[in-house]
């Protein structure tokens, strides 16, 4: 199956706001986690299905919704109908394949981000999507597969470290965000200390593994461009929304996170002109090697020419050529051939041509 776009053959005769899923389903079966806190408390609690998750759920908390496996929509039109999500959302929910986006409506802020990594192991860029639901007291998030991606959020819940638990609902909202956005440099920092690793020896490989990785690479950095240069737009949507579920003391720290994104697409820019660069030099530098060949070659060529003219002369078969029973006429051509040698040598390095 293709990379950059998955199948959706399966959405040939559904009508508009049908939730289908797209993707490949990574969980046996949905995981329901619940993080409620305020500035005294925070306490984590896990469900076996969407109701019970809702039953823990009161106006006297923040929440943090996390539901792991999004390939059951049933589990996706249950959320909507909770928390009053159009069906538009919800197919797009369950679409993993959804390009970045913000969707605002009188309840809620959906966003749709890729969570991206770099697998050493595998060699690539791995990708999953994140869906983010902003509530007047919650924030739910659509994972894939159980992840570590927010861990270090939780533990600051946990532990009441920072300013999360004195803060709404959209500070949780921003710090998921900001994670995500910080794990695109992360990425980006991994696959670009191999693009610039093979300016280390793309001069002295003359061979099809240097270009094999360069287009390995290549193809990666625009992965990821594909789940990172949307975000731009989401990031100026968020700075300018005046939506009420955004608090102006929040407003400033989207303004962080679109710098942040531009800094990572500045980051994606150079790395792909790099590896645009790194090919024409190694083509440069094989046809450098190429003309040398040819210019040893064509020097050869042009000495031997006007010695194997002499020596065809020579080498006829008439009684009267001059000079042909003359006892040192060997001697003289082989002398003249030695000193018709020299002089083209001499001249070729005057020329530089050597």
């Amino acid at each position: 199956m293709a990379r950059f776009i998955k199948n959706r053959k399966v959405l040939v005769d559904k009508g508009p706001g049908m939730v289908t899923f797209i993707g490949n389903q990574k969980m046996d079966r949905p995981r329901f986690r619940l993080i409620s806190y305020n500035q005294t408390e925070g306490v984590e609690h896990e469900a076996d299905n969407v109701n019970e998750l809702v039953s823990k759920m009161s106006d006297k908390h923040i929440y943090g919704v996390n539901i792991d496996g999004m390939h059951n929509p049933d589990v996706i039109n249950e959320v909507g109908r909770t928390f009053n999500l159009s069906p538009l959302v919800l197919e797009d929910i369950a679409n993993t394949d959804q390009r970045p986006k913000m969707v605002e409506d009188n309840h809620n802020i959906v966003i749709f981000l890729k969570q991206v990594q770099y697998a050493s192991d595998l060699q690539n860029v791995q990708s999953e999507q994140i869906t983010l639901v902003l509530g007047s007291n919650y924030v739910i998030s659509f994972q894939e597969r159980v992840g570590n991606f927010f861990e270090p959020i939780r533990h600051r819940m946990r532990e009441n470290i920072g300013k999360l638990r004195l803060k709404k609902a959209d500070y949780l909202f921003y710090r998921i965000i900001d994670t995500i956005v910080d794990n695109y440099m992360v990425c980006l920092g991994s696959l670009g200390e191999l693009i610039e690793g093979n300016e280390e020896h793309i001069l002295s490989k003359k061979n099809k593994e240097v270009v094999d990785e360069i287009y390995h690479h290549k193809t990666e950095i625009s992965f990821i461009r594909k789940a990172v240069r949307p975000v731009r737009e989401i990031t100026k949507q968020l700075k300018s929304s005046d939506s009420v579920l955004l608090t102006k003391p929040t407003k400033p720290f989207f303004a962080d996170i679109d710098d942040l994104i531009t800094h990572a697409i500045e980051t994606i820019d150079v790395y792909y002109t790099m590896t645009s660069d790194q090919l024409n030099i190694y083509n440069t530098n094989l046809s450098n090697s190429a003309n040398e060949v040819m210019k040893v070659l064509t020097i050869f060529a042009a000495i031997f020419i006007p010695l194997t003219f002499i020596v065809g002369i020579y080498g006829t078969n008439f009684d009267y050529l001059p000079e042909l029973h003359y006892k040192y006429s060997y001697f003289i051509m082989l002398g003249v051939l030695l000193v018709l040698t020299i002089v083209m040598l001499l001249f070729f390095k005057k020329k530089r041509w050597l």
